[in-house]
């Protein structure tokens, strides 16, 4: 059975649940605040394809599916994984967002990264579980940045 990585970052944004709602819920504006985004592509019912610039400086593509939404407190994104070079290392890779109104009219926001690895053994599974945490974090930080600043003209 395949290692089950997830981790969950949480923090209050300075911007209301509908103003995150809709830089999440738009995979144009999802650009705006995904680590190493250029572009998105082929938006449209609920997919969308993220082009990522790795370290390397090579091209990634990265499709993603709306699985569920619920304006304006949950999102959640599938990646496709079959037939692509990350099906050998990912049995599944999902996001999920959850909003939720603060007493002063912020947002607290959750994102959860939940991925599923192809390889098994402790190892895989700390290191799995360090990126995820990594990961988790540096969207939900992005996200709050650019919700507070107003900034989504992605």
């Amino acid at each position: 059975m395949p290692a089950q990585v997830d981790a969950t970052a949480s923090t209050v944004i300075d911007a209301t649940a509908e103003e995150v709602w809709h830089l999440v819920s738009d995979g144009r504006r999802i650009v705006a605040w995904w680590p190493k985004a250029e572009r998105a592509e082929d938006v449209q019912g609920g997919r969308f394809t993220l082009v990522l610039r790795s370290s390397r400086g090579v091209p990634v593509r990265l499709d993603w599916r709306i699985v569920e939404a619920r304006r304006p407190r949950l999102l959640q994104l599938e990646q496709d994984i079959a037939g692509t070079p990350f099906e050998r290392a990912l049995s599944h890779s999902r996001v999920e967002i959850a909003l939720e109104a603060t007493d002063d009219g912020r947002c607290r926001a959750s994102l959860t990264v939940d991925r599923g690895l192809q390889q098994r053994g402790v190892g895989v599974k700390l290191l799995g579980r360090r990126a995820s945490r990594r990961h988790a974090r540096e969207l939900l930080d992005r996200l709050a940045h650019v919700a507070a600043a107003g900034d989504d003209d992605a």
